[in-house]
């Protein structure tokens, strides 16, 4: 007898990131998007296959953001404990692509990034995001994509207070 074939993730797509942050949004959860996909919502091309977002760390956000998740196709997000958010642990969602539900990049939490939070519309879909200086702030590990990320955003922050 042969064993099916494991399922894997695939790499997220613009429309997975509108059907996520859609959801999220429905559902009332506090999240920021950071990573890949928030340097596209600014504008920069750069390739990602996850979604990284990241949340207060409150049992009432775990539960919403658990009942947003349960849209994703495989239904993982059924095992998610709301409790797990309490500890501030990354959650990696592997559904049928990844969500990466985090509470801290690079030393900086959802509460020390709202200065920097902005609001961006993609195809009618509010995507709360950071501006240049605050993805920056997420960006100072010694990750190669991360030091590259590093170089745009420099520039586009430089870009800016000129411009001010």
């Amino acid at each position: 007898m042969t064993e099916p074939a494991p399922k894997f993730a695939r790499p997220a797509n613009v429309d997975d990131l509108k059907l996520l942050l859609r959801a999220l949004n429905d559902h009332g959860v506090d999240y920021l998007l950071i990573g890949g996909y928030a340097l596209y919502a600014l504008g920069y091309q750069r390739g990602t296959v996850d979604i990284d977002v990241i949340l207060r760390p409150t049992r009432d956000q775990g539960e919403r953001a658990r009942s947003a998740l349960l849209l994703l196709p495989d239904g993982v997000a059924k095992d998610i404990d709301p409790d797990w958010f309490v500890e501030s642990e990354t959650i990696r969602v592997a559904d049928e692509f990844v969500v990466d539900l985090m509470f801290n990049a690079c030393g900086e939490t959802y509460e020390t990034l709202l200065p920097y939070a902005l609001t961006i519309d993609l195809d009618g879909v509010p995507i709360r995001t950071l501006n240049a200086e605050g993805l920056l702030k997420t960006k100072q590990s010694t990750r190669e994509k991360d030091r590259l990320d590093r170089e745009v955003l420099e520039r586009a922050v430089e870009i800016a207070r000129r411009a001010r």
